[in-house]
């Protein structure tokens, strides 16, 4: 694929400004990082987590005309329990870039469980943050310089306030979540009138089930159904396979996009931080991006005390066996 930008292709290819694709981030390991797509997930039902992750999308792309070009998206998000009020707190920062275009996000994310008659649990979650799209013109390679941007230099940013709301359900192995993000869909106006991206209400639903085959052997599948204003849609599936609660493997395929292979290793012997990597061979389209992405994933956990009666139990060598 050219990557010699005309003003419209920069509209279109990199932004999204007004085609409804996708505009949030993507990432192969969406399993272990389900907070960035719904705010009822916020809560882990173990201690707390901190999550960061790198993704090279396209690993290697270079543009035909100026270098660089391919997506590249970082995460770190913090994610805990407030069991003495039923709730859970989360709170991420990702910053996405493709080529002279960069959308960073910070988001915070507060989530209440609701006891459900038939020994479900239903989690309502909301996530309140700021968004901010920006353009490096520098960066922009025009071909017709009648285009508004050809005078344009420097960089240029806007900063909107984002909103979303989640649901997510669960009883026994299963779990199933409906959300939705950018409800205020903020509109970025860089100044032309032709500049101006709209950023569209994302729809996701994800559903899996855990299977334990063993006590050492769990297997779960999952899906993860993205929308764009209810317009465009694209499937991701996954089998992760966990063995000793220390190592994991799985495959996922994304729609039309790319088949991935997905490990991981607890890698400290209180099995406390997990280190996982997942390589994306592109099966879609490879005329115009490169074969390969891969992401790399660091999380720890914070492994919290158990607890009686509300009271924090605090073990000692003589007890311990």
């Amino acid at each position: 694929m050219n990557r010699t930008f005309s003003f419209s292709l920069v509209l279109l290819l990199v932004v999204t400004f007004q085609a409804k694709a996708q505009q949030d981030a993507q990432f192969t390991q969406y399993m272990f990082n389900q907070l960035y797509y719904n705010p009822a997930f916020a809560g882990p039902s173990d201690g707390a987590t901190l999550t960061a992750i790198h993704r090279s999308q396209w690993f290697g792309y270079d543009g035909t005309v100026n270098q660089g070009g391919a997506p590249s998206t970082q995460l770190i998000s913090y994610n805990s329990s407030l069991p003495q009020i039923r709730a859970g707190f989360g709170i991420y920062l990702s910053n996405d870039k493709l080529g002279p275009t960069n959308n960073l996000q910070v988001q915070t994310a507060l989530s209440r469980n609701l006891n459900l008659p038939n020994g479900g649990i239903l989690t309502v979650g909301l996530n309140l943050g700021l968004f901010s799209n920006s353009i490096d013109y520098d960066k922009v390679v025009v071909v017709d310089p009648s285009d508004p941007i050809f005078n344009a230099a420097g960089k240029e940013g806007q900063i909107r306030p984002d909103l979303g709301l989640g649901v997510l359900y669960r009883k026994g192995g299963f779990f199933g979540g409906l959300s939705s993000n950018h409800l205020f869909q903020p509109r970025f106006d860089f100044g032309e009138s032709q500049v101006s991206n709209q950023l569209n209400r994302h729809f996701y639903l994800t559903a899996g089930y855990d299977y334990s085959f063993t006590p050492q052997i769990t297997i779960t599948p999952s899906v993860l159904l993205k929308s764009v204003s209810l317009n465009t849609y694209n499937v991701e599936v996954s089998v992760i396979g966990e063995y000793n609660n220390n190592l994991r493997a799985g495959l996922a395929y994304r729609q039309s996009e790319s088949a991935s292979l997905i490990v991981g290793y607890k890698i400290l012997s209180d099995r406390s931080l997990t280190l996982a990597y997942a390589f994306d061979f592109v099966v879609g389209n490879q005329s115009s991006k490169k074969p390969t992405s891969q992401e790399l994933m660091l999380i720890y956990n914070f492994k919290s005390s158990p607890r009686i009666g509300g009271q924090r139990i605090i073990r000692t060598p003589r007890f311990r066996y």
